[in-house]
């Protein structure tokens, strides 16, 4: 057993209160803890036990319904029985309960990923372990409970409560608060009030953030890529959800920089309906809608179920280029506006597959139908009725289901004199825009056949029913 036990000297009785004391056995005992586990699943050849949104999809088509995931190790495996001294800051049992809930599960993104096979931004990767950090273990609590909620309850306020008592007394002391563990607790703060659409709370917390990179900055201190990604894209998805101010952009951090790929030029071209319609855009753009051309032409071609993780980071970072650009691209008028949104969508829906489950689809689903309505009666559909059928059956396609859907519905309904009677002839359409048979065409003809099968029954029915 040599090895198993650290010896933390303590002086007199008051010692073993101590702050310091504490975490280091606490530190002790989750790592033991990680090791057996691991060697129990070495032993069971059951090391790596991931659930994907794809196999939850697989599941359901199949009719099995909701399955129960299986929890992902990079959490599970600190979180079993073996918990000496309650070493971790929250109630293990309860943290093992949130992670076999599959909404739960989806919750972190994009600080981490628990149920996606997104290596390069595991729990691990992100934090260097660190889940025996309170701040981060309360807040990772916070996330995954609200998750099942939708709302603040009792048990969402304490881990709140409790993630901001420990960030406070870290920032007292800006050496203790320079770490990634910190400004993933901030960050995982941020996605619960980003959601509830408080774009105040959003920038006071980013703003810590922010202060900390500074001060990392200045004293050299090296962050790893993970937590870097992290805070770029929390702090533009809660600009998104929140309309907060943006903190970063995709030229902030050297990890996420991206550039064309010179040797596929033809990728990177305008996709033939925005070219007849380029009178109507800006040049910025234009620019961004051909980077996004290229970002489909690269998921059509490649799998990413085989990719490399350097491949991934590179689709990552154009993503990002593209996501943040569009974000802030200013427009003159409600038709830019709901392209911009509709390209918005599309990117997040070619490669982001991470988070596909979340919020950011759906909210700027609904958005878009918002637009769409403004400019419902404008002649640009007479002149440019192409546009309109892709704008609304991209929108509707990833809409939430209810009174979003409902409205796309209405609106493919009521032009449906302008649209073609077949999916192939409305496929030919689809395909001059941003178009990915792989990511949108499932989804894209479901809403098709019921606006159209509907649409159908209900003129049978008044016509046998007048």
């Amino acid at each position: 057993m040599a090895g198993n036990f650290e010896f933390i000297s303590i002086q007199a009785p008051e010692d073993a209160k101590d702050r310091k004391t504490r975490r280091l056995a606490r530190s002790h005992a989750v790592k033991k803890a990680i090791e057996n586990k691991r060697r129990q699943q070495q032993l069971s050849g059951d090391i790596f036990p991931i659930t994907t949104v794809e196999d939850h999809y697989q599941s359901k088509k199949k009719g099995k319904g909701f399955s129960r995931p299986t929890a992902a190790p990079l959490l599970s495996h600190t979180t079993g029985a073996f918990d000496p001294f309650q070493a971790l800051a929250v109630d293990s049992s309860r943290l093992q309960m949130l992670l076999s809930d599959y909404r739960a599960r989806q919750a972190p993104e994009p600080v981490f990923s628990i149920a996606q096979e997104l290596a390069f931004q595991s729990f691990h990767s992100v934090f260097r372990g660190g889940f025996d950090d309170p701040a981060l273990v309360n807040a990772v609590m916070l996330s995954l409970a609200f998750a099942v909620t939708g709302n603040i309850d009792g048990e969402c306020m304490r881990y709140q409560g409790q993630t901001i008592t420990y960030i406070r007394e870290r920032m007292g002391s800006l050496n203790e608060a320079i770490s990634e563990a910190t400004i993933g607790a901030i960050l995982l703060l941020v996605g619960v009030v980003a959601r509830l659409g408080l774009a105040s709370q959003v920038e006071l917390h980013m703003g810590a953030v922010k202060r900390l990179l500074e001060i990392c900055q200045a004293k050299g201190v090296y962050l790893n890529p993970g937590i870097k990604r992290a805070i770029f894209w929390q702090d533009l998805n809660s600009s998104i959800l929140a309309g907060s101010c943006r903190t970063v952009d995709h030229t902030t951090f050297a990890e996420l920089l991206w550039t064309r790929d010179r040797f596929v030029p033809t990728f990177y071209r305008l996709p033939p309906g925005f070219q007849s319609l380029f009178h109507l855009l800006t040049r910025d753009f234009a620019t961004v809608l051909e980077d996004l051309h290229a970002l489909q032409c690269i998921r059509d071609v490649r799998s990413a179920k085989n990719a490399s993780a350097m491949f991934m980071l590179h689709i990552n970072n154009h993503t990002a280029s593209i996501q943040s650009r569009l974000e802030s691209l200013s427009v003159s008028s409600d038709l830019q506006e709901c392209c911009r949104l509709a390209a918005y969508l599309c990117s997040v829906m070619l490669c982001c597959k991470v988070w596909c489950e979340l919020v950011i689809p759906s909210h700027i689903s609904s958005e878009l139908l918002r637009g769409l309505h403004k400019i419902r009666d404008d002649e640009i559909w007479t002149k440019h009725p192409e546009l309109l059928i892709w704008l609304l059956h991209v929108g509707g396609a990833f809409s939430p289901m209810g009174i979003v859907r409902s409205g796309y519905l209405d609106l493919l309904r009521s032009n449906s004199a302008r649209f073609p009677r077949s999916w192939l002839e409305l496929h030919i359409i689809l395909k001059q825009f941003v178009w990915s048979d792989k990511a949108f065409a499932a989804p894209v003809r479901a809403l098709w056949e019921e606006a159209f099968h509907e649409g159908l029954r209900s003129e049978i029915t008044l016509r046998q029913f007048p």
